[in-house]
Order: structure tokens, then sequence, then C-alpha cells
């Protein structure tokens, strides 16, 4: 009797994890994102255009000196649940030639990517302009 009440258990979870999350699609590229990088300030400012479907599942944001960047085999530098963030400041620089790509993936595992952009931080790029009355509470 134990035995086949440990095969239905392992059917169950079997079943369970394949209903889970369908496996990720090949990515496609998707210019019309309009994603865009740019230093400003000692960050590195990125903004995209909001995903409206109602599929969506996430946005993965992608930052690696290496020109392959895919989801999820590079770790995300940024991971947002909600459609409506569409922005996001990377504070953590390093001198070099950094690649960027946003990732949108759907609960469908399709995989939206953009157009991978490039930023070359240099040292200057590092450095922060002094406090002002704003940077305070």
């Amino acid at each position: 009797m134990l035995p086949r009440l440990l095969v239905a258990a392992a059917l169950i979870a079997g079943a369970k994890t394949a209903l889970a999350a369908p496996a990720l699609r090949a990515p496609v590229v998707v210019p019309i994102m309009d994603f865009h990088a740019r230093v400003d300030d000692g960050r590195v400012i990125l903004s995209w255009r909001r995903y409206k479907r109602d599929d969506f599942k996430s946005y993965q944001l992608l930052k690696s000196t290496d020109t392959r960047l895919e989801y999820p085999d590079t770790p995300p530098l940024y991971s947002a649940d909600s459609a409506d963030r569409t922005r996001f400041e990377d504070g953590k620089l390093a001198v070099g030639t950094w690649r960027y790509r946003l990732c949108i993936v759907t609960v469908f595992g399709d995989r939206w990517v953009s157009p991978v952009v490039t930023v070359k931080i240099g040292p200057g790029d590092l450095r922060r302009d002094p406090p002002t009355e704003a940077d305070f509470e």
C-alpha cells in the first residue's frame, strides 16, 4: 500500500510542477520597447515603454560585459513583477563597456527582448555631484 501512495504523491507533485510555469521560449527581439540607457551623475538611468498586455509576468533587466545577454542565463540586475515599473537607476558602476538588455517574460513563457544597449563608463562617470537640498529630509 505504501509504494502506491508514494507513486501517487510523486505523480501529483510532478503534475503541479508541470503546471506551475511553462518552459521559456526562444527570445524574440522587439525594438519598439524603446529601451534606453544614459549616464547621469554617477548612475546609468534605464527606461522603457510599459508593456500593456494582460500576459505580463515580469521585467528582467540584464547587465553584463559579455555580448550575449539572455535571461535566465544572465542573472538579472533588476526584476519587477509590476508592468508599471518602467525605470531603473544603476548606481553600481565600474569603468568599462557595459551592455544592458530588457527582457519581458509572459505567463506563457514568451521572452520579448530589447536590442542590447551599450554604455561606456569612464573614470569621470563614477563621481557624483555634491548633495543639494533635495538630497535631505
